[in-house]
């Protein structure tokens, strides 16, 4: 079946039309194909010279399954434990880092018993977590064997509110099978797509790795993918800031960044 484009697609679509080599095709018509036709390209852009540009959008994660174990991670109220005030220690800053992939294969039931073993464990140790960034092997309710987290502690010698983050750590690197996953699904049908020119939009919309590293992984399998050869442009699409109304725009030739802009908001900056 046809796919609905996401929301957030259409409008990098839409502002990445407005400013794109110089205003030469604001004003547009822009076909959102893949809400019509199965294995379609996001969008058929149509200048009113007739001249032609298909781009398609992906997504790159820091590694396979991050959306999928952020949801876990979100679902069984991981985050949540930060809210807990009685856990904060005056002055002091504390991050909790949980290995990515702990409920994977777990039962519901499980998986709520290891979470509160979790808030459990911070609650009874807190106190106890010598300053800087260490690894604590944690008994956790419902596993069989000890768990390493990762726990930073800051205390301030000046009076502030205690504070508590809950975030996840990756523990492993296949941005390989990342890029080589986007590519397999993505070159297909912008190539098939008969335009002028061919645009690959490549988003990130986390800090976790630096975009060169996206870049010198798509050169490494470029002779992998011949395709390639037969897309015109790529561009590097950050939404980090994307809840502030940020969003940048760079294309990259190679690590060579070319032409670039950011929006705030609607606004051209």
């Amino acid at each position: 079946m046809p796919t609905k484009t996401g929301r957030d697609e259409q409008v990098l679509v839409r502002l990445f039309v407005s400013a794109y080599e110089n205003f030469a095709w604001a004003g547009s018509r822009i076909d959102r194909l893949d809400e019509h036709f199965d294995g379609a390209v996001e969008a058929l852009i149509t200048r009113a010279d007739g001249q032609t540009m298909a781009i398609e959008h992906t997504l790159i994660e820091p590694f396979v399954g991050d959306k999928q174990d952020h949801a876990a991670f979100a679902r069984y109220d991981l985050y949540k434990i930060e809210l807990d005030e009685s856990l904060r220690v005056p002055n002091t800053s504390i991050s909790v880092y949980v290995p990515v992939g702990l409920l994977d294969g777990q039962k519901l039931a499980k998986r709520k018993i290891i979470v509160e073993s979790i808030h459990t464990w911070i609650k009874e140790t807190r106190l106890e977590l010598r300053e800087g960034k260490h690894q604590y092997p944690c008994d956790l309710d419902g596993l069989p064997l000890p768990v390493k987290l990762t726990f930073r502690r800051q205390t301030f010698n000046y009076p502030r509110p205690g504070s508590l983050f809950v975030r996840r750590q990756q523990v492993t690197n296949d941005l390989d099978k990342v890029i080589e996953r986007a590519l397999l699904k993505k070159l297909p049908k912008l190539v098939k797509t008969k335009a002028d020119r061919r645009v690959l939009f490549l988003e990130r919309d986390q800090f976790t790795f630096d975009p060169d590293l996206i870049f010198a992984e798509i050169e490494r399998q470029r002779p992998h993918f011949p395709l390639l050869e037969q897309v015109d442009e790529i561009w590097h699409v950050e939404t980090i800031s994307r809840e502030e109304g940020d969003v940048y725009f760079e294309q990259r030739k190679g690590t060579e960044i070319g032409a670039s802009f950011v929006f705030q908001g609607e606004v051209l900056m």
